[in-house]
């Protein structure tokens, strides 16, 4: 059994992905605002948002309790995309490594979850898919329109 997996959602936006990409690019503190169901807090640790190698936190809430979350990002604009390393938290207690991409085109939104698991016996990170989907429609649903 292969411990590496990888988990691909693909959304239709009803508003343009490119205010999704910027949101997550520039504006990603006001998450919890549009989501305080599912984001508790955002904390810029390092850098500037919107730049490259920029150390990040969440406080989340997912399956009744509030995870943690330190990520660095990439953000590749002529690609649309922000790459997200978790480096400390919740996902690694779980995985040797976690990647989650946000990739945009046109109205379409694509998430992709790249991970290790630390062994056999942890889950493929399902929840975690289904947070992330449940979040981007929450967030879309303040941008319909603009």
């Amino acid at each position: 059994m292969s411990l590496k997996g990888k988990l691909i959602a693909q959304i239709e936006m009803k508003c343009a992905g490119d205010l999704l990409h910027e949101h997550f690019k520039s504006n990603p503190h006001q998450t919890s605002t549009m989501s305080p169901d599912r984001v508790t807090n955002f904390t810029l640790h390092d850098g500037q948002l919107g730049k490259t190698n920029s150390v990040i936190s969440w406080k989340y809430i997912l399956g009744g309790k509030e995870r943690h979350a330190k990520q660095v990002f990439h953000i590749d604009d002529a690609e649309k995309s922000i790459t997200y390393h978790f480096i400390e938290g919740h996902m690694n207690e779980l995985y040797n490594s976690m990647k989650l991409t946000l990739t945009v085109k046109e109205n379409w939104l694509t998430w992709t979850i790249m991970y290790e698991k630390l062994n056999e016996n942890i889950p493929e990170p399902l929840d975690f898919m289904e947070f992330i989907i449940g979040l981007t429609k929450d967030i879309a649903t303040h941008h319909v329109g603009k």
